[in-house]
């Protein structure tokens, strides 16, 4: 995290957290036995890395209005979703009013 204890936002460029990410980078490289892939393969996950650092409580999401503990496993329909139930095409009708295959044409003539 920055010395004043702000959050970076990472999709800004900025030239002290890429040196960071490539330190990083350069680390996982080595820790790794360094592969011939070079430390250029590890800049990606040494990003996710940093950004967690810079960021450790990004993504938690405050968790407000739990139901009672007697309701917890209990699962409430919403009953606007009764109305958008309707009736679904089969395999024999389009919408209802068609075959979905093009009919035999009668040839007795």
């Amino acid at each position: 995290m920055s010395a004043d204890k702000t959050p970076v936002n990472p999709l800004v460029d900025s030239p002290e957290r890429d040196a960071r990410i490539e330190a990083k980078a350069q680390e996982l490289w080595e820790a790794d036995g360094k592969p011939g892939c070079g430390a250029d393969a590890y800049l990606e996950n040494a990003s996710e890395i940093i950004g967690m650092e810079e960021n450790p409580h990004a993504g938690e999401i405050p968790v407000k209005d739990l139901p009672e503990p007697e309701f917890a496993d209990v699962q409430v329909e919403n009953a606007e979703i009764q109305k958008n139930l309707g009736e679904f095409p089969e395999r024999q009708t389009d919408q209802g009013d068609r075959e979905h295959f093009p009919e035999k044409e009668n040839e007795s003539s």
